[in-house]
């Protein structure tokens, strides 16, 4: 039994006459009356009677109408699947991100991405940067966003970026009124600072010390997001990633921190991580583009986000 004659059996059973069923599959009447006959020669039992110039089906035909009915709905299920991974709305992605994205700008962009692919699934899981490439590297994540060390110069351009840090400020401190802020500026002044064991920490460390400045450190956190709780309380200042500070000003309102241009500058380099030796599946790549777009707008808008609330 072959798809061909399963399709004129079905076609027969639906439409009632083998000559309906024959303009329904744009074929002749004796055609589909011959793959009737074959398939019930490889059978080996009949599957119509006529009466009265109509056909009725015999029971075994009905049984078998019943099997092959359900074989066409999952090939229609098939073509279904088919459509949706053609139009990225079928997959499963895995996400591995270092832990200040992972609060707001990640999780929000993700979400956008879900609203649009109703049937696709996700995992989020939050690493050490890392740990987010060694998980990447070993297949465990589809995608990972992570800091970029020295030895990860396999990412293309397209996938690094370089995102300048900006000073977070109390609003009514009298810094606030500086349109860009220095290692002088703030000498002794106390700061909130992420751990010893960060690049953005060393590197900051490191342009105070060259320009005879102190650095001030009075609280340390893990990540920006709750450095910002303390910016507000005025307990401090922080020099900060700009996504740290476009995801504050997405649920933050004006009037309690503002933000200014430091210099000399301190980056922070992220970049979009894959396995080496795997396809990307078209989900991924489709998001691994809405995240470069957000990057890259990120990287584009530093001065509309410095004149947050002004």
């Amino acid at each position: 039994m072959n798809l061909k004659q399963m399709e004129a059996f079905r076609a027969v059973m639906l439409a009632g006459s083998v000559s309906q069923a024959a303009k329904q599959l744009f074929r002749t009447q004796p055609a589909v009356s011959m793959m009737i006959s074959s398939l019930e020669e490889e059978i080996g039992f009949q599957l119509f009677e006529r009466h009265k110039k109509r056909l009725y089906p015999t029971p075994e035909a009905e049984y078998l109408y019943r099997e092959i009915e359900a074989i066409f709905n999952r090939i229609q299920d098939v073509s279904q699947t088919v459509q949706d991974i053609q139009n990225k709305q079928y997959g499963f992605l895995r996400i591995g991100c270092m832990p200040g994205p992972s609060t707001f700008f990640m999780p929000n962009l993700l979400a956008d991405f879900l609203e649009e692919h109703p049937k696709v699934q996700a995992s989020l899981q939050t690493r050490t940067s890392d740990l987010v490439a060694e998980w990447v590297a070993s297949n465990q994540y589809d995608l990972g966003l992570a800091e970029i060390t020295q030895h990860q110069s396999q990412l293309s351009l397209d996938d690094r970026f370089t995102l300048p840090c900006c000073v977070a400020i109390p609003a009514d401190h009298p810094l606030a009124q500086e349109e860009e802020l220095n290692t002088a500026l703030l000498d002794g002044e106390p700061m909130i600072t992420l751990h010893p064991d960060h690049m953005i920490f060393h590197d900051l460390l490191k342009e105070f010390e060259n320009n005879g400045h102190r650095m001030n450190v009075r609280l340390q956190t893990r990540f920006f997001i709750p450095a910002l709780t303390f910016v507000e309380r005025g307990l401090g200042v922080c020099v900060m990633d700009l996504i740290s500070v476009d995801s504050y000003q997405g649920y933050a309102s004006p009037g309690k921190v503002v933000f200014r241009r430091f210099n000399p500058e301190v980056e922070l380099n992220i970049g979009i991580f894959y396995p080496d030796d795997t396809p990307r599946s078209m989900i991924t790549q489709a998001f691994a583009e809405r995240l470069r777009t957000r990057l890259d707008s990120i990287q584009a808008n530093h001065a509309t986000l410095l004149n947050w609330g002004s």
